[in-house]
């Protein structure tokens, strides 16, 4: 750890520098400049920033940066670790190298398997990593209370005592925004908790709007990433909520920002995230500097760009040593050749090159062994149990459905089937699959039922212990033999993603980290991703990453229609629907 008075040694030149980034250009993210400077490194910190040419900086090590600009490393401000299906040590390895050295992670998906205990493991298990994690406390465990059965519950109490835990910035999004607007007394006591301790309440309010919205935000709500189109951001940068510019496997929102600041170009309240990224799609496609290359071409200079994806994460957290290229701040920055291309030459976090050229380049061992018991705790289940019945009538029934859409969002549709002896006749409708949520937490109760068109797959079952944000296994398939098939698989790898046809699993994805992630590299796991879509493309899911096409179809607060392990749910009136009109 550099002192401070040790640093203004440094910078006044009344000791030697341990680094110096000599002969490049560099963003200046307070002015939206770019220009010719040298950086000079005391220890973990930047000591001296000088234009080229005032003087020659020495140091015990330099870098030639000639032809390159310096940056300051990215900050993610809102991401979910457990999506790229490894574990934080693991993450790092990944990410490093595409420029991002600052991360905010919410750990909900875990805390929904394991509660406090995972919140606890993904603290200490990105404990002096070289990427820099802080967390935000999952507010939303289950993501709404009484609407879906998860691992554990969070009340306020909870929340409060997880506030006061080391590297700890906020209230992690508030995704029940519906109990919210309404001040539904569980949710609203769990936002008091959090303004009671001081703390920042992040956001998560999909096509909300209007006084509604304004509800929202009045309860002290002030980000959001959740956002559909561009008018939707207008609106909330207008009222003073900070939006986060999101581009990741599943939504791509960076042309809807890029289009919002043509509207608004003054707007200061604007920062950027991941969210969710799968393993294959982030060692093909990158991490935060996708939507930063996205947002440049959008027509976004280069400088503002990069500053929404640095100073503004730090502002927005109060991370007063990260976002810059000054003196006193930490020495995180990346080396690139282009501002538009954003492909990091070198990477350094606390003055140390930890990456060059597309791969880590200093050991990162784990601080803690991964969690590995069980968790699939799921009762009795057999074909009955995905079979579809209207005891007692009999002929063409009309039965609601849940429709999909090219942007994953569902509606709520009919359809007329055939019933025979009570039961669903069989074979489905070409593009209609029945779609069950299968308690994986010791419920007493057993699977639900629905029926799910426009996903595309022709043939088989896809079954997924990654099913938001509750993680009980989401199930979709032709047949109940074949659901049941990838269920017991599922069971059997101790959590993940399988793909069965008749009695064969085309395809699995073995997550046994609380069925969210793997304790393996990301380039093993990628490798078991890319097989897994390659072969649910040929089935006829068209969804970017078909490993995760079922996820988000048990989450209670995305719109509209959704099937929690309870039954099918409207996600505005947050009340059950009934299958049979």
């Amino acid at each position: 750890m550099t002192t401070r008075r040790a640093l203004v040694e440094a910078a006044r030149g009344g000791r030697p520098l341990d680094l110096v980034v000599r002969g490049g250009s560099m963003v200046n993210v307070y002015t939206e400049e770019v220009y010719p400077a040298d950086i000079g490194i005391y220890g973990d910190r930047i000591a001296v920033v000088e234009p080229e040419g005032i003087r020659r900086l020495e140091a015990v090590e330099t870098i030639d940066a000639r032809g390159l600009t310096a940056v300051p490393g990215l900050i993610d401000t809102h991401l979910h670790v457990e999506s790229t299906m490894v574990t934080p040590p693991n993450y790092a390895r990944a990410v490093l190298p595409f420029g991002t050295t600052t991360c905010v992670i919410d750990p909900h998906e875990i805390a929904n398997v394991l509660g406090k205990a995972g919140v606890e493991y993904m603290l200490r298990a990105s404990e002096g990593l070289p990427l820099r994690v802080f967390l935000t406390v999952p507010s939303c465990v289950p993501a709404v209370n009484g609407i879906e059965t998860a691992g554990a519950v969070f009340r306020a109490a909870d929340i409060a005592e997880m506030l006061a835990w080391p590297r700890v910035v906020g209230v992690a999004e508030l995704m029940d925004y519906p109990g919210i607007v309404h001040q539904n007394e569980h949710i609203a006591a769990i936002v008091e908790a959090g303004l009671a301790a001081n703390q920042l309440l992040e956001g998560h309010a999909p096509a909300l709007t209007g006084r509604e919205l304004n509800s929202y935000i009045a309860a002290g709500v002030d980000s959001d990433h959740e956002s559909r189109e561009w008018l939707e951001m207008v609106e909330k940068l207008r009222l003073g909520m900070w939006i986060y510019g999101r581009e990741n496997t599943f939504r791509k929102g960076i042309a809807d920002l890029a289009r919002a600041l043509r509207e608004v170009p003054n707007a200061w309240n604007v920062a950027m995230c991941t969210d969710d990224i799968d393993p294959d799609d982030l060692l093909r496609n990158g991490h935060l500097d996708r939507g930063l290359r996205g947002l440049i071409a959008a027509g976004v200079p280069a400088a503002r760009a990069i500053k929404y994806a640095t100073l503004n994460g730090a502002v927005r957290y109060g991370l007063r040593d990260l976002g810059a290229i000054a003196p006193g701040k930490l020495a995180d920055l990346a080396l690139v050749e282009s501002l538009a291309d954003f492909r990091p030459r070198i990477v350094l976090s606390g003055g140390r090159v930890v990456a060059r050229d597309g791969a880590t380049v200093i050991p990162i061992e784990d601080p803690v062994p991964p969690p590995l018991d069980s968790t699939m705790r799921i009762g009795q289940v057999d074909v009955s149990s995905f079979e579809l019945r209207h005891p007692g009538l009999d002929g063409d029934i009309t039965v609601r459905v849940i429709d999909v859409d090219r942007r994953r969002t569902t509606t709520l549709g009919q359809a007329t089937l055939r019933f025979d002896g009570g039961k669903l006749h069989l074979p489905l409708p070409a593009d209609m699959l029945l779609l069950s949520v299968v308690p994986r937490h010791g419920q007493s109760h057993g699977p639900s039922l629905a029926l799910l068109r426009g996903l595309g797959l022709s043939a088989g079952a896809l079954a997924t212990t990654v099913a938001h944000d509750s993680h009980n296994v989401i199930v979709a398939g032709c047949t109940p033999a074949e659901m049941l098939r990838a269920v017991r698989e599922v069971v059997d790898i101790g959590g993940g993603a399988v793909l069965v046809v008749g009695g064969h699993v085309l395809a699995s994805v073995r997550l046994p980290v609380a069925g969210l992630m793997a304790a393996e590299p990301v380039e093993v796991v990628a490798a078991e991703v890319r097989a897994f879509n390659e072969r649910g493309r040929a089935l006829g899911l068209w969804v970017d990453s078909p490993v995760l096409a079922i996820s988000s179809f048990a989450l209670p607060v995305s719109p509209h229609v959704r099937l929690t392990d309870l039954g099918l749910i409207d996600v505005v009136s947050q009340r059950f629907v009934n299958l049979f009109p």
